[in-house]
C-alpha cells in the first residue's frame, strides 16, 4: 500500500487511473464518508470525542487532497505522459485542482465548527450560558436547568458519591439530546425513580423516561417535540435512537408518532390522563 502510495506521489500509476479514480472518484467519496461519518453521531456523540473525530477526517482530506493533486500534476507533465494531448494532460490537472479546491473549501468550515465543539464542551455555548445546577438532597439528586454537556461529569460525581439517592428530580427547559440520553443512563444504571416537580422539556424528557417509577407533581408539565438539527442523517440517526429509548421506557407508539408529528421548534403539552395512558408517567403526586 505505502508503496502505491509513493508511486501515485511521483506520478509513475497509470494515467487514467491516476486521473479519474485518485483526482476525482477517491477523494470525493473521502469526502462523503468523512462528514457523513461525523453527522452519524452528531446528536450523541460527547464535544470532545466529535472533535477528534473532525480532526482525523480534516487531516485526511488535506492529505488526501495534497497528494491527489501532486500526483496527478506529475502523471500530467510531458515527461510522464509524452503520449497524451496537450488538452487531455491539462483536463487532468484541471480536474485534480478543482478536487483540491473542494477540500479546501471543506477545510475552511473546520475552525468555526470546532470552535463551537469546544464551546459546548467548555459549557460556554448558549445552554451552558443558560446555567444548570446538580444538588443532593437527602436521598434525593436534583438537576435543574439547561441541559449542557457539563451537567453529566456533576451528576456522574455526585451519584458515586452518594449511594443513598433513590430518586432524580430532573425539571428543564431543553438543552443536548446526548445530553438527555447519557443522563438517562445513569439514571437508569442505577434504577432510580424520576420525578418533575415543574417543567421537564425537549432533551430534559430522554432522562425523566428513563426512571423505573415515574412521578410528575401536580401542576407541572411535560414537554416534546421531533428531534432537530442541521445534518437531515444527524436528524434521523436521532429519531431512530430516540424511538428505541421511548420503547424500552414503555413509551407506547401511538405517543411516540404523536411526538414526532410535532415540529422541533415547537412543543406539545400531554394532558395528565394521556401521560398516564402511554405509560410515560407511572403516577400524578402531590
Amino acid at each position: 500500500m505505502l508503496k502505491f502510495i509513493g508511486r501515485h506521489w511521483h506520478g509513475e500509476t497509470n494515467f487514467w487511473l491516476g486521473t479519474l479514480l485518485f483526482s476525482i472518484a477517491l477523494p470525493v467519496c473521502i469526502y462523503v464518508a468523512g462528514i457523513q461519518w461525523i453527522g452519524l453521531y452528531a446528536l450523541q456523540d460527547t464535544p470532545t470525542s466529535r472533535m477528534i473525530q473532525a480532526a482525523l477526517v480534516s487531516s485526511l482530506i488535506g492529505a488526501v487532497g495534497i497528494w491527489q493533486l501532486i500526483g496527478t500534476w506529475r502523471a500530467s507533465s510531458k515527461s510522464k505522459s509524452p503520449e497524451r494531448w496537450l488538452l487531455t494532460r491539462w483536463g487532468a490537472r484541471v480536474a485534480a485542482v478543482a478536487t483540491a479546491g473542494m477540500a479546501l473549501l471543506i477545510l475552511t468550515k473546520i475552525p468555526s465548527g470546532m470552535a463551537s465543539l469546544y464551546a459546548d464542551a467548555t459549557d460556554a455555548d448558549r445552554f451552558g450560558q443558560e446555567g444548570y445546577s446538580v444538588v443532593v438532597e437527602g436521598d434525593q439528586i436534583v438537576v435543574n436547568g439547561s441541559f449542557a454537556w457539563g451537567l453529566l461529569d456533576k451528576t456522574a460525581s455526585l451519584l458515586a458519591q452518594n449511594g443513598q439517592i433513590q430518586t432524580a428530580v430532573v425539571d428543564g427547559p431543553g438543552g443536548h439530546v446526548g445530553v438527555g440520553t447519557r443522563l438517562g443512563a445513569m439514571i437508569k444504571a442505577r434504577n432510580l425513580d424520576t420525578l418533575t416537580t415543574k417543567l421537564c422539556a425537549s432533551a430534559c424528557t430522554d432522562a425523566f423516561v428513563a426512571g423505573k417509577n415515574r412521578y410528575l407533581r401536580k401542576g407541572a408539565k411535560l414537554g416534546f417535540h421531533s428531534v432537530g438539527g442541521d445534518s437531515p442523517l444527524a436528524i434521523e440517526i436521532g429519531k431512530k435512537r430516540t424511538i428505541e429509548h421511548w420503547r424500552a421506557a414503555g413509551l407506547t407508539e401511538d405517543f411516540i408518532a404523536r411526538v414526532f408529528e410535532t415540529p422541533a421548534d415547537s412543543v406539545w403539552y400531554p394532558t395528565y390522563d394521556e401521560l398516564l395512558g402511554a405509560n410515560v408517567i407511572t403516577a400524578v403526586v402531590k
